[in-house]
């Protein structure tokens, strides 16, 4: 955390910048002097700004780079410039057509044959498409109130949270099993990932939780959210929705952040799912450089460039 710290100095006021983290139960801190007297709330916002950039491009991770770093942060800027400057119903409209899109694309990874146009029709027409199964549809209606609930909910990451999502992505789907965990094995088809027992998930899913809250300072936002995404689906907690649930997972952890939403598509299947297997084997140079690809392609398609 930052904030701003005004010092007396022999009758001057000196002004500084402060950052206060707790490592490994030490406290680091570090601070940044920005100058002599009075300055501005909106100037001290930019200074803050501009610190917490450079104190998250300097840090060293586990798995991204300080390249990969800064053109992450370089994204996430250009992100939430172009955001401010959108009125109301320019935002509301972009925000409709990233959440179609991304409900479009999540569905049609895990076989959903609705299209885009189709996609659109039921989440904001409230159509029914011919020739499509009453499930294909109310996937498309769940995404999307799944969406709603992350962006309106105010929590942390958590059990309740999880069940929370999956009761909404199955529901009308799968009563029996929304909101419930798995009590048989699964196995996906053509694939030899082996999932735990049953038995194992509750405790699993309570594991992952307390990892998460152990390890949110320690990593890049980006890492987080995809480490917390990928050990989710190798717990595999549900007999059905995994993957559904484990990208607006990890887009929450995102968008917490104020980092951007991550909508993988339809046509990087192939590709996605090859990084994800090779992370179930904790190797994870596939996934990040295919995920930060993925968020520039994201901005390009909006127009969101510098």
């Amino acid at each position: 955390m930052v904030y701003h710290e005004i010092r007396n100095i022999k009758g001057n006021k000196k002004n500084y910048l402060i950052y206060n983290r707790r490592e490994k139960n030490k406290w680091s801190k570090k601070s940044k002097f920005i100058g002599v007297g009075n300055i501005s709330k909106s100037k001290v916002s930019e200074l803050k700004e501009k610190f917490e950039e450079e104190l998250i491009t300097e840090k060293k991770y586990l798995f991204l780079t300080k390249e990969q770093i800064k053109e992450i942060e370089k994204n996430k800027k250009v992100f939430n410039e172009k955001i401010k400057k959108l009125n109301q119903e320019e935002f509301e409209r972009l925000e409709n057509s990233f959440f179609t899109e991304l409900t479009y694309n999540s569905n049609a990874i895990e076989g959903n044959s609705l299209s885009l146009e189709e996609t659109s029709l039921v989440v904001n027409e409230n159509l029914s498409p011919e020739g499509k199964t009453l499930r294909e549809i109310y996937e498309a209606k769940n995404h999307i109130k799944a969406l709603e609930f992350i962006k309106n909910y105010k929590g942390d990451f958590s059990e309740n949270f999880i069940l929370k999502l999956h009761l909404i992505i199955l529901k009308e789907i799968s009563e029996r099993f929304a909101g419930r965990y798995r009590e048989t094995q699964v196995k996906i088809f053509g694939s030899n990932v082996r999932f735990p027992t049953s038995e194992k998930v509750p405790q699993l899913i309570k594991n992952l939780v307390y990892w998460y809250k152990k390890n949110k300072t320690k990593y890049h936002s980006l890492e987080l959210a995809t480490l917390v995404s990928l050990k989710f689906v190798t717990i595999h907690p549900f007999i059905d929705g995994n993957g559904r649930v484990s990208r607006l997972i990890m887009n929450f952890l995102l968008n917490k952040k104020d980092y951007p939403w991550i909508n993988i598509y339809k046509k990087q299947r192939q590709q996605y799912l090859k990084a994800v297997r090779k992370s179930n084997d904790e190797d994870y140079s596939l996934i990040f450089p295919f995920l930060i690809k993925t968020l520039k392609d994201n901005l390009e398609s909006f127009g969101f460039t510098d």
